[in-house]
């Protein structure tokens, strides 16, 4: 049997052997515990700079049944040495929450599926990138719960982009803090994060085609670029009055328009292209064999006039525009 310490110098192509043939892991038998984990298979100078050592804890909610977790930030003492959470305020440094679900259904790497998934999507994170990553995590013995091992991945438009980061748990201590005040609010899957907000503004302006100098309009008025303009309108209209099919679907489409560019050719996702390699792919895309990308950069572009026409300096000049059969 392979324990947790041996892991400690395995190579990246064993530790991913150990996730496809790792064992189940019956989560009842992580209720209410904390385990110390290690991170592995990075870089020494990788390592020095995150966290090497950590906590992870799995708490089931009483109210919703749910099998939560979050990360404790530990004093960076030795891989060896005990224990001891950062404070802040005199309670520990918790980031990073997650629920624990069976694998079904959930998109991932083949052979990934052997025991469970720690899901940061499925819990109230801050927007940005933690909210794609999904960690199987597997029994590196047989029927015991006492050490596991775990691996990150992202879902990025559908598609399973796996991480070198790995690591072991060893079970440590029962649960002595939990850091909610409250019922754990459930997260928001139909709303876009901030990070996923700032991608839709820089593919609305590109395709609206005022992201640095204002446009005009039929009179030759000028009208304000894209970035000047007031979104959070359009945003909070957006949360609230679209159906759900119509938000649940703007995602995926989004990630599809920012992330094809690093397989069609740019090798750089939407955000980071030049202005004139920004035009050269929404011109691909438009006219893709793929009807997804297409109706992806229709939809985009249905949404970037919402989003542009909400602000009351773009809609002014029209707006005074006298009606048919009313005086000039």
């Amino acid at each position: 049997m392979t324990t947790a310490r041996e892991l400690r110098t395995a190579s990246r192509r064993a530790l991913r052997d150990h996730i496809v043939h790792g064992h189940p892991v019956d989560p009842r038998e992580l209720e209410g515990w904390v385990y110390r984990g290690t991170s592995l298979g990075l870089p020494d100078f990788v390592a020095k700079l995150s966290w090497k050592t950590f906590q992870k804890t799995f708490y089931r909610d009483p109210t919703s049944g749910r099998l939560l977790g979050w990360n404790v930030r530990l004093e960076q003492d030795g891989i060896d040495a005990p224990s001891r959470p950062k404070l802040r305020r005199g309670r520990p440094v918790t980031e990073w929450h997650y629920e624990v679900i069976p694998p079904e259904g959930v998109p991932m790497p083949r052979g990934f599926d052997r025991g469970l998934v720690i899901d940061y999507g499925r819990a109230d994170n801050p927007p940005g990138y933690v909210q794609l990553l999904k960690d199987p995590l597997v029994a590196l013995a047989p029927g015991s719960a006492d050490e596991l091992l775990g691996v990150s991945y992202a879902v990025v438009a559908g598609r399973c982009i796996e991480t070198p980061t790995y690591f072991t748990l060893e079970r440590e201590a029962r649960i002595d803090f939990v850091p909610y005040d409250e019922a754990p609010r459930a997260p928001r899957p139909l709303r876009l994060s901030e990070t996923e907000r700032r991608w839709a503004e820089e593919l609305f302006a590109a395709i609206l085609g005022t992201g640095g100098t204002a446009g005009t309009d039929g009179d030759g008025e000028r009208l304000p670029p894209f970035e000047a303009t007031d979104r959070s309108v359009f945003w909070r209209h957006f949360d609230a009055a679209p159906a759900p099919l119509v938000r649940a679907g703007l995602r995926p489409m989004l990630h599809t328009l920012v992330f094809l560019p690093l397989v069609s050719g740019f090798r750089k996702p939407f955000y980071k292209l030049a202005p004139e390699e920004r035009a050269r792919f929404l011109a691909a895309a438009a006219h893709s064999r793929r009807y997804f990308v297409r109706q992806a950069v229709v939809t985009l572009k249905m949404l970037a006039c919402f989003a542009y026409f909400d602000d009351p300096r773009v809609r002014a000049p029209f707006e005074a525009v006298p009606p048919l059969g009313g005086a000039a």
